[in-house]
């Protein structure tokens, strides 16, 4: 029969299909991709290397939608505000991916160009050099949980006695019941890791 026109693999089939795969089922390994895109498991060793680089594909995948080309000539709080968005679009759309994203070295030099466009986005506005790499952990670990909390149970407190814990009872009667709550939750933290942020630059 010979070879098919187009190529059954390339490393953006296998980057998307792994996203697929930590989505659908939590985990990620080569026979299980393989399976995924009808192949043998030797048949991605053409293309990668193993299971780190197809993790590095995901993020790729990834950094294409959370500011690869973004414009960065703004205002820092603007900035920061937009990447976290964008960051948490990204992540809500592939929540099974996050712990594996999560826990791996940032090896790439894609991934270091963005983080250098943060960098000089924070230093331009003001920040230490030494304050840099914390906004940025602490701002992506509030990204990383609201992904979590996006795709969490709508409600996360149940069976709440309202006569042993009143204030909480009174505080779920104000609480949607839907979506909204996680979203409501990333804003009001948003907003107080920015005003928190902006406080370090008073000090």
């Amino acid at each position: 029969m010979g070879r098919p026109r187009t190529p059954l693999l390339d490393r953006r089939r296998i980057g998307a299909a792994a996203l697929r795969l930590a989505d659908e089922q939590g985990t990620l390994t080569i026979p299980a991709l393989a399976r995924s895109l009808g192949v043998a498991p030797s048949a991605l060793y053409h293309h990668v290397s193993g299971r780190d680089e197809i993790i590095s594909l995901m993020r790729e995948e990834l950094v294409l939608a959370t500011g690869g080309d973004k414009d960065w000539q703004q205002p820092w709080e603007q900035g920061l505000e937009d990447w976290a968005r964008t960051y948490l679009s990204a992540f809500a759309a592939h929540p099974g991916a996050v712990p594996l994203l999560a826990t791996a070295p940032l090896g790439e030099p894609f991934m270091h160009t963005m983080y250098e466009k943060v960098a000089e986005l924070l230093v331009t506005g003001g920040f230490a050099t030494d304050q840099v790499l914390p906004v940025i952990t602490a701002l992506e670990s509030f990204v990383l949980g609201s992904a979590l909390d996006l795709v969490a149970p709508s409600v996360m407190l149940s069976a709440v006695a309202r006569d042993s814990a009143p204030h909480l009872s009174a505080a779920l009667d104000h609480t949607p019941a839907d979506t909204s709550r996680a979203a409501q939750a990333f804003d009001i933290g948003l907003r107080a890791l920015l005003t928190g942020f902006r406080d370090l630059l008073d000090h």
